[in-house]
């Protein structure tokens, strides 16, 4: 199947630290975030929505409980970053995440492609504006994190060298023909008249993929075509034509549209990729030092938070046993105080009766 962008496929945001909190986890709680409090029933709401599609419940569904402890990861890694981003003062607006949606939709093709490739990666049509919100808002913590760290201009080009395919595309059509007289011929008839160029491509071209579309070769970038082709391309100014041999035969080319993206118009989106490593140490260590400070606990009937892997894993029963979240939504017991930077006693494993 085509995957959804490698960006949605992220389970959570970020790594976080666990210590323990001053509170209780009360009936109904599978995890206590400093003063936030998630309830079962909301995890179960999200395990049954994103359970809902079918690819998404054969692919998820055999193992519920793992499944359990990542929706319910997320929902806590939702909670530690924006307490950390409001300590920071940063916010998105609805506007930012929208355009972010937007970007996606531009990646797969549609909306309704997007939400399928979410809901195939076990997000749920009503819960990807709140999962790409903390993607936003993750990209915004770490920029504001590293916005006074230096870049040097020969990182800056580096980068933009070698996404120049992204930086500099034309748009074009093209006419091929096997021999070099006729592509003469048809050059000078379009340089007549170019509103001819769709029907010559149409009556001539033996590129079969596109003459019925007038030779239409989209907008693309440098190094998407044969050298030979790609040099005229480049070469030809735009409302103008050229011609070229290639190992396919001759081509007469009409260059449409050309948009460049200059070295400095170019940095802000730059300096994020050369940063990219600096930002994302900068925001985990953040979020740690936030976890850390508002205490996370998770109701054992669900697992344990493992500070190292930022997620929720499978108790460790007393006799050394894993003891997986069982699959009933009854409300838990409520678990003892725990107060912060204090070891947690291991939890008794859940009884037959309460799965």
């Amino acid at each position: 199947m085509t995957r959804i962008p490698r960006r949605l496929a992220v389970a959570g945001v970020a790594a976080l630290l666990l210590t323990g909190c001053g509170g209780q986890l009360r009936p109904g709680a599978a995890a206590l975030v400093g003063e936030e409090r998630i309830t079962s029933e909301t995890l179960r709401q999200v395990v049954e929505r994103s359970l809902a599609d079918p690819q998404a419940a054969s692919q998820f569904g055999a193992d519920s409980a793992g499944f359990h402890r990542q929706a319910l990861s997320r929902l806590i890694n939702r909670v530690v970053l924006r307490q950390a981003a409001q300590d920071r003062g940063v916010t998105v607006i609805d506007e930012q995440v929208q355009a972010q949606i937007d970007q996606f939709v531009a990646q797969v093709g549609s909306r309704e492609e997007l939400e399928q490739q979410a809901a195939q990666s076990g997000i749920a049509r009503e819960d990807l504006m709140p999962f790409v919100r903390d993607i936003v808002l993750d990209e915004r913590l770490g920029e504001e994190l590293t916005e006074g760290v230096p870049v040097s201009e020969a990182e800056l080009r580096a980068v933009y060298d070698e996404n120049l395919a992204k930086y500099d595309q034309v748009r074009s059509r093209h006419i091929l023909v096997r021999d070099e007289q006729t592509a003469r011929n048809l050059l000078e008839q379009v340089r007549i008249d170019p509103s001819r160029f769709s029907s010559l491509a149409a009556q001539f071209s033996i590129d079969t993929s596109n003459k019925d579309q007038g030779g239409d070769l989209g907008l693309a970038g440098r190094g998407q075509f044969v050298p030979p082709f790609e040099q005229v391309l480049f070469a030809t100014p735009p409302g103008t034509f050229g011609i070229a041999q290639t190992d396919f035969g001759w081509h007469v080319i009409a260059v449409l549209d050309r948009q460049t993206t200059t070295l400095g118009q170019a940095t802000p989106e730059l300096r994020r990729t050369v940063l990219q490593d600096r930002r994302r140490e900068a925001t985990s260590s953040l979020l740690r030092e936030t976890a850390d400070r508002i205490g996370v606990r998770v109701n054992p009937r669900f697992g344990r938070w493992a500070s190292e892997e930022g997620a929720v894993v499978p108790v460790d029963s007393p006799n050394g046993v894993l003891t997986p979240a069982p699959s009933g939504t009854e409300d838990e017991a409520p678990l003892g105080r725990v107060e912060r930077g204090g070891q947690e006693p291991a939890p008794p494993a859940p009884s037959p009766a309460t799965r």
